[in-house]
């Protein structure tokens, strides 16, 4: 049998071949974590002679080839970190990056009212309406989707948090028709339909109707854009977040359906990645 300090110190060499991987002990002890039903602490404090059991050697192991082979950590544990919170995640969403906090960083900027109503379209996880929820308790969130299947993975964590927010089947805002809003988000897919990067480790395993947006990576941000017309109120504003080199294009959409105050935010890295505009007078 081997111990549970043998097998890290050689399972992180294995894991030190992924191309994503920055930290690849620390992913060792997150699946061992996981594997074992202990925290982090009492995994790195447990005795150097403690051997580890078959089976969950086994699982362990498993968990590991799967990561090697590009299956996005997220997916192995079920669960990812958002805003602080903990959200669960199936292959039916995508995995929360820690750029798309932007995006609810801008959509909370200059909005103190706590009767606002905001929408999430193309919700996933319900990780952006979450976490404007849980920063803005008294105002009317709701996500929409096209997946009921990611819908369900949004509608459980949002029980498991206590939080209300609403999430409804949506191809876009089509089915909040009359509704209005102060404040729309979203994430769309915004990849080229040939962009290689689709059938790279990670991306491979996420949902594609969460990823593509078309030839040029455009139909859902138009999309979004067109619906988002009728459905802001005066003054409201709409924020996408989109590829690096997609700001232009974005900004040339939202002037096209009337849209004013066109910013373009940068991420950690200095990329483009949320364009927001306001509707003014319709």
């Amino acid at each position: 049998m081997t111990t549970i300090h043998d097998f890290i110190t050689t399972a992180t060499r294995k894991c030190a071949a992924l191309p994503d991987s920055g930290h690849p002990a620390q992913e060792v002890w997150a699946l061992g974590c996981h594997v074992l039903s202990r925290p982090l602490t009492q995994l790195l404090a447990s005795d150097p002679k403690e051997r580890i059991d078959p089976q969950d050697e086994a699982r362990w192991t498993e968990l590991i080839t799967r990561r090697l082979q590009g299956e996005p950590l997220a997916y192995l544990l079920g669960t990812a970190e958002f805003w602080s919170l903990r959200l669960r995640v199936t292959p039916d969403v995508l995995v929360p990056r820690p750029e798309t906090e932007l995006l609810v960083e801008h959509a909370l900027a200059a909005s103190p009212a706590k009767d606002l109503r905001y929408a999430d379209v193309g919700t996933g996880s319900g990780a952006i309406a979450l976490a404007l929820k849980k920063e803005r308790p008294a105002a009317f969130v709701v996500g929409l989707d096209k997946s009921h299947k990611a819908l369900r993975v949004a509608q459980t964590n949002a029980r498991v948090l206590g939080l209300d927010v609403g999430f409804i089947a949506s191809d876009w805002l089509t089915a909040v028709e009359g509704a209005r809003f102060d404040i729309i988000v979203s994430n769309p897919p915004y990849i080229h339909c040939a962009d290689p990067c689709l059938t790279a480790d990670g991306l491979r395993y996420e949902p594609s109707l969460a990823l593509v947006g078309g030839e040029k990576g455009l139909d859902g941000l138009r999309a979004v854009i067109v619906q988002s017309v009728s459905r802001l109120n005066e003054g409201g504003r709409l924020l996408l977040e989109h590829g690096s080199c997609q700001g232009p294009a974005t900004a040339t959409l939202l002037r096209q359906a009337g849209f004013t105050a066109i910013h373009t935010h940068t991420d950690f890295a200095g990329h483009e990645r949320i364009t927001e505009g306001t509707l003014y007078g319709r």
